[in-house]
């Protein structure tokens, strides 16, 4: 390749390495619960500046993390979440986290108990809670938000990681 090739073609190869990676359901751990992702649909990623990617299972697992609540030290140069309504269970469709809408809403089961979900866009929410009105009365965060808010608490609830009762 001479160099004038090389240089035209660096615009695409760029692009390429900031792309999102390629989540292995059933296989990827969760580095901050240790959990294996078996549901798409819930998924968030970050790749640190080295661009190595980490999944996680819930993205209250990437929010906690990220604001040092557990779970190793995290640097994340790029942060995606799953598009709960364009993804399957076996397959995210990855949303830029800054670009992504966020639904909050206790009474949703989510991997980790944390009520989450991610949407592209305000549409999209807007027309999930058309479907499954069950679940309307939540509030919708941007990434930003969602992160300001974790700092003063963890959104993984306390209680998930505490031990069952013992039997008597």
């Amino acid at each position: 390749m001479d160099r004038r090739t090389f240089f035209l073609s660096l615009p695409f190869l760029l692009r390429a390495l900031a792309a999102p990676r390629t989540l292995r359901v059933g296989v990827d751990a969760c580095p901050y619960c240790f959990m294996t992702i078996l549901d798409a649909r819930y998924a968030a990623q970050a790749v640190n500046p080295q661009g190595k990617a980490f999944f996680y299972d819930d993205p209250a697992c990437l929010l906690d993390q990220l604001n040092g609540w557990g779970g190793p030290s995290l640097t994340a140069k790029e942060v995606y979440l799953a598009d709960f309504s364009e993804s399957t269970r076996t397959a995210p469709r990855w949303v830029e986290a800054a670009k992504a809408v966020l639904y909050h809403n206790p009474k949703i089961r989510t991997p980790m108990g944390s009520g989450l979900l991610a949407f592209g866009n305000r549409e999209a929410v807007e027309r999930h809670l058309r479907e499954r009105p069950e679940r309307a009365g939540g509030r919708v965060l941007t990434w930003a938000q969602a992160l300001k808010e974790g700092e003063k608490r963890t959104w993984v609830p306390a209680d998930f990681f505490s031990p069952p009762p013992k039997a008597p």
